[in-house]
């Protein structure tokens, strides 16, 4: 009686790896992804944070603001990547993962199992922080106006809220494949995706649009490369986020899209990092020296309450207010 029990779970557990994708495999491939991001996250994380703290000698509630917010990116990040790596020796290399075929595979669907839920709750909070950091830039750049980014807090809210509450539930036991649950899921996927790609481009459009009001002033758009700058960036998270919505919405790929959330978490992470980094060092589309004299660039402030710039020569490291679009010096 008992072998045939053993024989019947068996054929069980046989029925249910062939029937799932090769998750263990598809895991390795997503761990080693995010383990390159996270390196690239470190020099990013090392070049906004010099730019943040060392470009100016008074600091400002703004800068404080960004380093703390890039901080605790850079940490939960840091977190998510050693909690990969436990997972990986848990599915691998316990004694349990050599004894039973396939149980990388089977561990991974194992949506209950305390690491898999850590994970996903580390990539909820992670999402939270960098949008969160996209709205501020939004009410900055809309000149402090608080009516400016009320719709997208709310539907941030409405996105933590149905991210959390699809992820307690499948640690919970509710199987992925529940209808409610999936529907909970998606609506979170695409609500964070409407909030990066609306309030990227409501962004980069308002400062388009503030440098062609002054290109009379020098003779060319002076900020869309800073414009361009905001779209790449953002461009990063949203595209991650599309591919895992279009993953999750058809049910044959459904497991997919949790795999996929690994290296999405780095580029959480890299994406906000990126705009100061890139801004401070610079590294973004056309050159400021255009506005300046020979060895200098232009501190070039948008003023969105006056609709207006103030131009200020600096050195090539005074470029902290692009930073935020804003200089807290302009209010």
């Amino acid at each position: 009686m008992s072998l045939r029990h053993d024989v019947n779970q068996t054929a069980a557990a046989t029925t249910v790896l062939l029937s799932l994708p090769p998750l263990g495999k598809m895991s390795i491939v997503a761990i080693w992804i995010e383990t390159l991001l996270y390196g690239i996250s470190v020099v990013v994380f090392s070049g906004a944070s010099y730019t943040l703290w060392n470009k100016r000698p008074r600091r400002s509630s703004v800068q404080w603001y960004l380093l703390l917010a890039s901080t605790i990116l850079f940490m939960i990040s840091t977190v998510h990547v050693a909690v990969s790596l436990r997972q990986f020796l848990e599915a691998f290399t316990e004694s349990t993962a050599t004894a039973i075929p396939g149980y990388s595979s089977l561990y991974f669907l194992n949506q209950t199992n305390q690491l898999v839920f850590a994970s996903q709750v580390l990539y909820i909070f992670n999402v939270l922080i960098q949008d969160l950091v996209l709205i501020w830039r939004l009410y900055a750049v809309m000149g402090s106006d608080w009516k400016a980014p009320m719709l997208p807090m709310t539907l941030e809210a409405v996105h933590t809220s149905s991210a959390l509450y699809t992820v307690v539930r499948f640690f919970n036991g509710v199987p992925l494949e529940d209808p409610l649950v999936r529907k909970w899921g998606l609506l979170s996927w695409s609500l964070d995706l409407i909030i990066n790609v609306g309030v990227t481009a409501t962004i980069a459009g308002k400062i388009w649009w503030q440098g062609r009001q002054t290109a009379c002033i020098h003779g060319h758009n002076a900020y869309i490369g800073i414009a361009y700058t905001m779209v790449e960036s953002g461009a990063l998270f949203s595209g991650a986020t599309l591919v895992l919505f279009v993953l999750y919405i058809n049910a044959s790929t459904g497991l997919d899209a949790f795999v996929g959330v690994n290296p999405v978490v780095q580029l959480a992470t890299l994406s906000p990092l990126l705009i100061v980094a890139r801004v401070g060092f610079g590294l973004t589309h056309g050159t400021l020296a255009d506005t300046a004299g020979p060895g200098q660039i232009s501190t070039l402030r948008i003023d969105v309450n006056r609709s207006q710039v103030s131009e200020h020569p600096a050195s090539s490291r005074d470029t902290y207010a692009l930073q935020t679009f804003k200089s807290e010096d302009d209010v």
